[in-house]
């Protein structure tokens, strides 16, 4: 097995733009990015050289590492890698390393300060905001491990089942068409519930003429899917509830069809929020639009009023719009797309 090529060549050339000989990768999410799934969390430390991979682990990795990845460099250590690490960029002179300031401990980035190395922020949550044509096609098959499960658990939508029951059944559900874990603590609200957007799932049991809300998402090999669907369950659908429900759908079309390439998030929040104020809804829209999604369910490229980076090509992220009338219900609907330069594509 070999570490991903083009990563690591995009990574290099974004250390070459800061000057920098090289990275410090802590993070587990990070270290998966370019390793795969071998570490557990906080096992590793990983040093992305413009020449070499330097990794430092606990000494039960060292066999199956060299085994699989025969261009890295393993380092035994079991008590202190921060240390272990900048003895070995001494070794190499390597002077001009960065650390990531925002996903490191205290105690090794005093370590990191102390040996010269410089602080960043988020390289490589910035180099992951754009997906490869690989990373696509398994977001592609999470979406459609959650949306076949969603669709065969419909006949369990029954009063008198619970929130959590319903949830389980979802989970399993995933789990049997090859679905890996979960994106996130997926939500299934009834009723008053639904108007809560962070609603935890409860005992609370489906009634006829209630409102639901689906939120959820499979995981398969690392990448995520994100989902949001809201019906009312029973013939009799309150004239608020079924114009709210269709105010939210337009308003996540609308986005969807008009969003362009380099448009900054605030832009592409300001379409779907649009729809929603001019019909007198807007101080209920208590959220923002959207947010990145990849091998985390909440990452760079957020959709939000306060993002005034452009959307690039391959950023893939989410355009859920809702309503919560508290105490009443509420609605949100939700698919995940990627950015093109010809505009945005679903990923399904």
């Amino acid at each position: 097995m070999r570490i991903n090529s083009t990563k690591l060549k995009n990574l290099r050339n974004l250390l070459k733009r800061n000057n920098l000989e090289g990275l410090i990768v802590y993070d587990y999410t990070d270290i998966k990015y370019f390793l795969g799934e071998f570490f557990n969390d906080g096992e590793a430390v990983l040093l992305i050289t413009l020449k070499n991979i330097i990794v430092i682990a606990r000494s039960l990795y060292e066999s199956p590492f060299k085994k699989k990845f025969k261009e890295a460099l393993f380092i035994s250590e079991d008590k202190n890698r921060p240390l272990a690490l900048v003895e070995e960029a001494k070794k190499l002179k390597l002077k001009k390393l960065a650390f990531d300031a925002n996903k490191e401990f205290y105690f090794a980035a005093k370590i990191y300060l102390k040996a010269g190395f410089k602080e960043t922020s988020s390289l490589v949550s910035y180099l992951r905001t754009t997906k490869t044509e690989e990373e696509l096609k398994l977001m592609r098959k999470a979406t459609q491990i959650s949306m076949t499960a969603f669709k065969n658990i419909q006949k369990y939508v029954k009063t008198g089942i619970t929130e959590l029951e319903l949830k389980r059944k979802l989970e399993d559900e995933m789990t049997r068409l090859g679905g890996e874990g979960l994106s996130f603590d997926m939500r299934v609200s009834f009723g008053a519930n639904t108007a809560n957007p962070h609603h935890v799932c409860d005992g609370t049991k489906l009634t006829k003429n209630t409102a639901v809300l689906f939120d959820w998402g499979a995981k398969y090999q690392d990448y995520c899917a994100d989902m949001t669907r809201s019906f009312w369950f029973g013939p009799n659908a309150p004239k608020e509830y079924t114009t709210i429900l269709s105010l939210v759908k337009k308003a996540h079309d609308k986005a969807a069809k008009e969003a362009k390439y380099k448009m900054s998030g605030a832009q592409i929040d300001k379409i779907s929020r649009d729809v929603i104020e001019k019909a007198s809804y807007g101080k209920y829209f208590t959220h923002r639009t959207g947010h990145g999604i990849g091998m985390q369910d909440h990452e760079l490229a957020d959709i939000s009023q306060i993002n005034n980076e452009p959307i690039l090509d391959n950023y893939c992220f989410s355009i859920e719009p809702g309503i919560y009338l508290e105490g009443k219900y509420g609605v949100r609907w939700e698919d995940c797309f990627y950015m093109t330069k010809k505009g945005i594509k679903q990923i399904k």
